[in-house]
């Protein structure tokens, strides 16, 4: 009996259809590896493997980059510095990807199989300096080949891009798209700012509905014609918790 497959799945695997559609040649998918045998998949047999079950809202892309978790080494973990061109998408169950594990609990899952050609080294690894756990980073060609660490791979629109850059000028020390639990509900915060008795946590847009001092929110709109304003803002807040 083959796996089954949701009505969930089905949306997701049409939409993934539809990304990979050949497009500017300058989507990047920025994905996590694990293991050491993974990233010899990557290398020698040129693919990736993602659940259908829980891929990233947008899987299609032009190039898949890899982020090399502290699974590895001095010098490889929790780094980017190595990219692919995406060949090809396909389906395929666990099974069928590593047939020498019949009997993992997944082995009828339904994964997206990725094909890829040569993996090519960054002239300059990107490093999570705080060694954060990442997923998937959806980015462009441009941010990989340009990025000095991972927060600067995140392509979330001109507004937020004008907070970061603010941020950083201002030796804010910040970290991009961190999930957040608060009253048992998980949220991704645009920005958080980690301060000595607590952090400040900013949103940009979606903004949830959370009462606190240290939780600013700031539309499009301020952010990109009065930035200074709103880092003037987090200045004061992170005063608080100090």
């Amino acid at each position: 009996m083959g796996p089954r497959v949701t009505r969930v799945d089905e949306q997701r695997i049409v939409r993934v259809l539809r990304e990979t559609r050949p497009g500017t040649g300058e989507r990047v998918l920025v994905a996590v590896i694990n293991s050491r045998r993974d990233l010899e998949i990557a290398q020698r047999q040129h693919w990736y493997r993602i659940p259908v079950k829980r891929a990233p809202k947008r899987v299609g892309a032009d190039y898949l980059a890899l982020y090399l978790t502290g699974a590895f080494g001095p010098g490889e973990r929790h780094q980017v510095s190595q990219y692919a061109p995406i060949r090809a998408y396909r389906l395929a169950t666990r099974a069928e990807l590593l047939p020498s594990e019949p009997d993992h609990p997944r082995a009828q899952e339904r994964y997206f199989k990725v094909e890829i050609g040569p993996l090519q080294r960054l002239a300059r690894p990107i490093p999570s300096l705080k060694l954060r756990r990442i997923t998937f980073i959806p980015t462009t060609l441009d941010r990989l080949l340009n990025a000095h660490e991972i927060n600067d791979l995140w392509d979330k629109g001109r507004h937020q891009d004008e907070l970061w850059a603010a941020l950083k000028a201002h030796e804010i020390d910040a970290e991009r798209q961190v999930e957040i639990q608060e009253t048992g509900t998980i949220y991704v915060a645009d920005f958080v700012i980690p301060c000595s008795t607590g952090r400040v946590i900013v949103f940009c847009e979606g903004q949830p509905e959370i009462d606190a001092p240290n939780v600013l929110r700031f539309t499009p709109q301020q952010l990109l014609q009065a930035t200074d304003d709103c880092v003037r803002q987090i200045g004061k807040t992170i005063a608080l918790y100090k």
